[in-house]
């Protein structure tokens, strides 16, 4: 029998085995999974964030520029080492960025009102690659070390 001084416990901080009681998914591997929408993946991800990448990107040749000059003032070689750093360094940290949007974005394709943008957007995504792979294949021997 219950009456108004049996003592009742709420438990704030989840576990209850509740339905609708688990925490939600990341929106990082919700993405990497396929399971959002592709307008976010594309303008979010595809679009702003590869943006952002790209600045990171060129502010670390610049400032690998930058660096290699004062380091070694007498000559241009130094910036030209000093840049080189910064491209590696750069593309260290926009290569994963890079291979988790494609394969998102690759995978939310389909989670989209109308089918034939997720076509576009598959289809865009191996030309974009496939030129990136042309490119590095045509011009890597002009990287002299």
């Amino acid at each position: 029998m219950i009456n108004d001084q049996t003592p009742v416990y709420i438990n704030l901080h989840g576990g209850g085995g509740m339905p609708g009681d688990e925490p939600p998914e990341p929106l990082v591997k919700r993405c990497w999974h396929g399971r959002e929408k592709l307008w976010i993946v594309f303008w979010a991800y595809g679009v702003f964030g590869t943006g952002g990448i790209l600045a990171g990107c060129l502010a670390m040749i610049f400032i690998g520029l930058q660096v290699g000059l004062v380091v070694a003032p007498q000559d241009t070689h130094g910036g030209y080492v000093g840049s080189l750093v910064g491209m590696v360094l750069g593309a260290a940290m926009a290569l994963p960025y890079l291979i988790w949007m494609t394969v998102s974005l690759y995978r939310c394709a389909p989670n989209c009102e109308n089918k034939i943008w997720g076509r576009l957007v598959q289809g865009w995504l191996v030309a974009q690659w496939l030129g990136t792979a042309m490119l590095i294949h045509n011009y890597a021997h002009l990287i002299k070390f």
